[in-house]
């Protein structure tokens, strides 16, 4: 069995509207805290929407210079905000003192920025000296873009001149524009659509690297991700075709490759409370059985965050991390994440001994 390419977790960050910080939100995560309000957005039949959102004192508190733009934009400046925080929480041990190239998730479809000042250049501004908007691109495939910039990140990173990547996404659904489709479909949390899901919001970025001496270390270990897997549905929400599942079971198997038998002990999905998304979890799952432990257990956090949109894939990896870091008897996870279009990721997260360094 061959040895398949690394990158390490360098440095992580995050806000969610169950945690400031990555300590925070996992915790919360761990004790199930849920942050599920009744919302003054308004879907089908006039009925208020459950969504889940970042404390407003919390973003108003951040210092920061942003540019509106000509006009004015609240779901704009949430993203560009939280997006600020987490990547300055993820770069705050960075060693190196200059541009690091990224690549930024982002929602399955475009929304209209005419008049919006673009979030990187925001970014730019704000999170000097590591966010360039020169070294800087952009993945449109909703919850599944995290695992894509990962994928870019392997075939990448040995080209460039430094030891370092950003990945990661910032979303929210605050915007009725978003929020009126998938209402009109019936596909939000409500008092009389229990088949909903609670739209959120968050904000989540892993600083990568290709060398295990700059890893992250706690305790003795590292975290390794290994290369994610990458397929298309193509029964997906957006077409006609037959849903079957096939998407995801070959995202499982591409991700799974080089893994042994009963090894991976956990799998944190991108479910959200839609029963359309079972189906090709119990597909992909029975497909690949004989990887995981008798007693592997699914961890679907937005149970306690709602649906994070573009930041889900590198929230569940940063969860998935903080499990493995904190828990001594922890050592793979699997983690997915699939879009409302076809794109469907899965990545394995390990857990290494640190290299000795003298």
């Amino acid at each position: 069995m061959s040895e398949s390419p690394k990158l390490y977790i360098a440095g992580m960050g995050m806000i969610t509207p169950v945690g400031a910080n990555t300590a925070m939100t996992a915790a919360a995560v761990k004790a199930g805290i849920s942050s599920y309000k009744i919302s003054n957005y308004y879907g089908k039949n006039d009925e208020p929407i459950t969504m889940a959102f970042v404390p407003n004192l919390v973003l108003d508190e951040m210092a920061a210079e942003i540019i509106e733009g000509n006009r004015y934009n609240e779901r704009h400046e949430r993203v560009t905000r939280m997006a600020i925080m987490a990547i300055r929480e993820a770069c705050a041990l960075c060693p190196v003192q200059q541009p690091i190239p990224a690549v930024f998730a982002m929602p399955d479809e475009q929304g209209n920025a005419d008049g919006l000042i673009p979030v990187i250049q925001n970014l730019e501004n704000n999170c000097k000296p590591w966010v360039s908007a020169a070294q800087s691109r952009s993945i449109y495939h909703g919850r599944a873009g995290g695992m894509e910039a990962i994928n870019f990140a392997f075939r990448y990173i040995n080209e460039l001149p430094g030891d370092f990547m950003l990945v990661g996404g910032s979303d929210s659904y605050r915007d009725m524009a978003r929020l009126a489709p998938m209402s009109k479909e019936d596909r939000l949390l409500t008092k009389s659509n229990m088949d909903g899901f609670a739209p959120g919001e968050a904000a989540v970025y892993l600083l990568l690297t290709r060398r295990a001496e700059l890893a992250l270390s706690r305790s003795g270990s590292i975290i390794a991700l290994h290369p994610p897997g990458i397929a298309d549905e193509t029964g997906h929400m957006k077409n006609a075709e037959p849903y079957r599942g096939d998407g995801l079971d070959q995202a499982f198997k591409k991700a799974l490759v080089n893994q042994t038998q009963n090894s991976v002990q956990a799998i944190y999905s991108s479910m959200n409370g839609e029963n359309h998304w079972a189906k090709e979890y119990g597909v992909a799952y029975i497909r690949n059985k004989e990887v995981f432990t008798d007693t592997v257990k699914v961890e679907h956090p937005a149970d306690c965050y709602g649906d994070l949109g573009a930041a889900t894939s590198t929230a569940l990896i940063a969860l998935a991390v903080e499990n493995l870091f904190s828990n001594a008897k922890a050592h793979k996870h699997l983690v997915y994440s699939s879009s409302d279009t076809a794109k469907r990721g899965a990545i394995v997260v390990d857990k290494l001994s640190a290299p000795v360094t003298h």
